[in-house]
């Protein structure tokens, strides 16, 4: 007989790269996991329920990034303190995307509902209980959070049947904010299969003509480094003592960046190059990773056992990112002048089986595939 297949839909957001990463290696791992009874979808809430509302949130997001981060700052402390603003987002939302989306859970029959961006949880859960009146069964509603160490109030807002969490420090801090201890789960933060794997040092360095002699700098150039933050650490750069060193720059923020990058005279060989969809190997094939606190980026360093040194990161968003580097010894943070740049480089350098033994006890393997069987086996009770 043949086995039905079981229905999971995971809401994302594509706001920065970190929801829609997480997204996709969920649904990646589920298909590896269990690909012949399994149907899984994901749909973007900005895209697929495009309104007035989710095109002003983004243009509000990437806005006040870009002009002031204070500005965001501002928004997410509010946001952070009170539920009021994300009740006010939501019930202005509704009008036009509940009964969109409550045809959406019609049309694709969900046994689980999944969310990796919790803007619009409230409105969510709304049309998910009123989904599961009308399907005669209380199905789970499950979200993957993406904060780390410190947590956003909104992930609490649409009160999930379920939290999963990066590490035991974020469940700590779900726990203060009033989740139920049993609702919380300790994964991992699931991401791409290809950081899980070996890429050999060398073929990188062959393929993009670097020395095995020198030590590799990935500098990760993405959206929300603003491009004066970008003309500080390029003078840093300039006025580094430091030697044999190599320089690699993945500018994927702006297309502009690369023709502006390559006029600057740097210090050590460098190559530059835009937006890439192999950042595993490059991350693999480096020695010390420079970036923004980004939650994917910190976790997929973390999994290639790859030292960061933080150049930047959102705040409120990112911080507790930056956080856990500096509890665990993951790396460096480097302030807003930039002035202890050769010493955090040369430190890490000198501590290389330090970071690597602090990286591997952070290290959760395989947490892709530990959230699919956890999401399969709610699924196996809801059929």
């Amino acid at each position: 007989m043949k086995q039905a297949q079981s229905n999971i839909l995971i809401l994302t957001g594509s706001i920065g790269s970190g929801h829609l990463s997480v997204a996709h290696a969920i649904t990646d791992a589920l298909y590896r996991v269990n690909g012949k009874h399994i149907h899984v979808e994901t749909v973007d809430l900005l895209t697929a329920l495009a309104n007035f509302v989710t095109f002003a949130t983004k243009k509000i997001y990437l806005g006040s990034l870009k002009i002031s981060p204070k500005i965001y700052e501002l928004i997410f402390s509010q946001s952070d303190e009170s539920e009021w603003p994300l009740k006010i987002l939501n019930a202005l939302s509704a009008p036009f995307m509940q009964k969109q989306f409550f045809g959406l859970l019609r049309e694709k029959q969900p046994r689980v509902l999944v969310s990796t961006y919790p803007v619009w949880d409230i409105l969510v859960k709304k049309a998910w209980k009123k989904y599961c009146a009308s399907a005669g069964k209380k199905l789970p509603f499950v979200s993957v959070i993406t904060d780390c160490v410190s947590v956003h109030h909104s992930w609490t807002y649409g009160e999930p049947d379920y939290s999963l969490v990066a590490n035991e420090d974020t469940a700590v801090t779900l726990k203060n904010l009033g989740v139920d201890q049993r609702r919380i789960k300790v994964f991992g933060y699931p991401i791409s299969h290809d950081f899980e794997k070996h890429h050999s040092c060398l073929d990188f360095q062959q393929k993009l003509n670097l020395s095995p002699k020198r030590k590799t700098l990935l500098l990760i150039l993405s959206t929300g480094v603003s491009w004066s933050r970008i003309k500080e650490l390029a003078a840093t750069i300039q006025k580094s003592q430091l030697k044999k060193l190599q320089l690699v720059i993945i500018a994927c923020g702006s297309d502009r960046w690369e023709k502006k990058l390559k006029k600057i005279r740097w210090p050590w060989p460098t190559r530059i190059t835009g937006w890439t969809n192999e950042m595993h190997a490059f991350i693999h094939g480096a020695d010390i990773i420079l970036t923004k606190a980004g939650g994917a980026t910190v976790m997929e360093c973390i999994a290639s056992l790859k030292p960061m040194v933080i150049i930047d990161a959102i705040p409120g968003q990112e911080i507790g990112n930056a956080m856990l580097i500096q509890k665990y010894n993951l790396g460096a943070v480097l302030n807003r002048d930039l002035k202890n740049f050769d010493n955090v480089i040369e430190y890490i350098l000198q501590h290389e089986s330090l970071m690597q033994k602090n990286l591997a006890a952070q290290q959760k393997p395989n947490a892709a595939e530990e959230i699919a069987k956890f999401l399969l086996r709610l699924t196996d009770r809801s059929n």
